[in-house]
């Protein structure tokens, strides 16, 4: 049977390396590329694709908003969720019925193709990392809420540059780290924090002892 799958990634090695695996895994099929969501909005105008392997940290769309976008024009797409972000928070919201699959980019390349396997047999498939993670948050549900809220150490790191007034240029230099990380953490804290601009999430982090005068 003829598989279009297509790839959505913005690191190159990481598309290619995909592209390779699951082409030569599913021979007769398709595999195409996108780096952001732009790109793979144009293809869906051109292609129908059967399986979307996601990376839900785009460099101009958030990845979830992405997904959201795919189901309401292909219902019946199977959508499979590679990223690197393991967090509690992150897991809880790859629980999603609009997505089928995830895999952690720290995992084994031969977990998707188990993914894509599963989902196109109407199953889900969920990498041993993502399972150990959500087995962990279910035994803990009663403090789930507060761990989902707590920063990372690199998202602190983030937050610390942010109240000492350093743009997203001037935090990935210094943290040596993309400015699209940067901003994908700058997100992650303004919804962990419920604030509304940076000025906001530095009041409230100095106020739930995150922050602290002078910052160090």
């Amino acid at each position: 049977m003829r598989t279009d799958i297509v790839i959505v990634d913005d690191h190159s090695l990481i598309l290619e390396g995909l592209k390779s695996l699951l082409s030569s895994s599913f021979e007769g099929s398709s595999v195409y590329i996108a780096q952001n969501a732009s790109q793979l909005l144009s293809l869906m105008k051109q292609y129908q694709f059967s399986v979307f392997i996601v990376d839900i940290a785009l460099p101009d769309m958030d990845g979830f908003d992405l997904i959201h976008i795919i189901k309401s024009q292909s219902p019946e797409a199977k959508i499979i969720v590679s990223t690197m972000h393991e967090e509690v928070w992150i897991v809880n919201k790859l629980k999603s019925p609009e997505i089928n699959g995830v895999v952690f980019k720290t995992s084994a390349g031969m977990h998707i193709v188990d993914a894509v396997k599963a989902v196109l047999d109407g199953g889900t498939y969920y990498c041993p990392g993502f399972k150990k993670i959500y087995k962990e948050k279910e035994k803990n549900s009663n403090v789930g809420d507060e761990l989902s809220s707590i920063p990372t150490m690199r998202e602190l790191e983030v937050l610390k540059a942010i109240a000492k007034g350093m743009n997203t240029h001037e935090i990935s230099e210094n943290l040596f780290i993309s400015e699209n990380t940067v901003e994908w953490h700058r997100k992650n804290l303004m919804l962990k924090f419920g604030a509304r601009n940076a000025t906001d999430l530095v009041v409230k982090a100095l106020s739930k002892g995150f922050l602290s005068i002078p910052l160090n």
